[in-house]
């Protein structure tokens, strides 16, 4: 699944190529897709596109949102740029098997919404709905209100490990599992922490090294893991997996002392720690 940085980076392109783009059709190929009536859409141009978490919001003149979620195996296409998790349907003509929604603009361009597994979706919303539907979702990283105080405020309401609750979308929207494992490494944390037992100051250090790699993963063009799940929109992959500290670098050397990197499952999902520099 695509993580804040990657989604960032599609909400940057397609912020280039869409804005003032005014949809003339909406077709639903697969109706689990789109929630809400696609002839609302129809007809209405571009003004703006933000994201809170993992969620794409594009706005449209009449005051209605496009809120949209990849999740899994969701991916946008457009003029053949790839946004999303690449398919061996990514290099076919559009639209592909997977194809369950196509946006037509008025310039005759075109954006697929393509979903192998059909978790991801588009709904049509109103300010109040999407309000309400986000209402849930704990302050996004990149909001000016994600202060240290607010991190150490969060993981004081949990005794789970603190890897879990920084996942935790409840807590913090848009931290990924790349993320907190690098961020709590930098800042010398055993991820099976309690939660509540972080420190003013340790907070203060998780909230400086999420701030830093999420910004940098920005820069790189997001992270391009192992299995080649995520593509930037010109096909490439995205550089962050170089910065990696300990994901994905399972029996590596330790960056800072050489101890072997440890792997196990936590919360269901995979963690990568220096037993050394991060004891429990």
């Amino acid at each position: 699944m695509p993580e804040l940085p990657e989604v960032e980076v599609v909400k940057l392109f397609l912020e280039q190529k869409l804005f003032h783009k005014t949809i003339s059709k909406l077709e639903i190929l697969n109706p689990k897709s789109f929630i809400g009536n696609p002839k609302l859409a129809e007809k209405q141009k571009i003004v703006k596109l933000s994201r809170v978490g993992k969620q794409l919001s594009i706005y449209l003149a009449n005051e209605l949102i496009l809120l949209v979620h990849l999740k899994m195996t969701g991916q946008l296409i457009y003029q053949g740029h790839v946004l999303g998790h690449p398919t061996k349907e990514s290099t076919l003509p559009m639209p592909a098997k997977s194809t369950r929604l196509i946006f037509t603009f008025t310039d005759n361009s075109k954006l697929y919404f393509n979903d192998q597994r059909k978790f991801g979706w588009v709904k049509l919303l109103t300010p109040s709905e999407l309000k309400k539907s986000q209402i849930n979702l704990g302050l996004d990283i990149f909001d000016p209100l994600f202060s240290p105080k607010y991190l150490f405020q969060q993981l004081q309401r949990s005794g789970r490990p603190v890897k879990a609750v920084l996942l935790d979308q409840h807590f913090f929207a848009g931290i990924g599992n790349i993320y907190a494992n690098d961020a709590l490494f930098l800042a010398g944390i055993h991820p099976q922490t309690s939660s509540n037992k972080i420190t003013q100051k340790q907070a203060k250090s998780i909230h400086k090294f999420i701030i830093k790699i999420m910004k940098q993963s920005v820069l790189a063009g997001g992270s391009t893991a192992r299995d080649h799940k995520y593509l930037r929109p010109d096909g490439t992959a995205g550089k962050n997996q170089f910065f990696f500290q300990v994901y994905e670098r399972k029996g590596e050397p330790c960056l800072n002392c050489g101890t072997k990197i440890k792997y196990q499952k936590l919360a269901g999902r995979g963690t990568f720690f220096c037993p050394k520099c991060q004891l429990l």
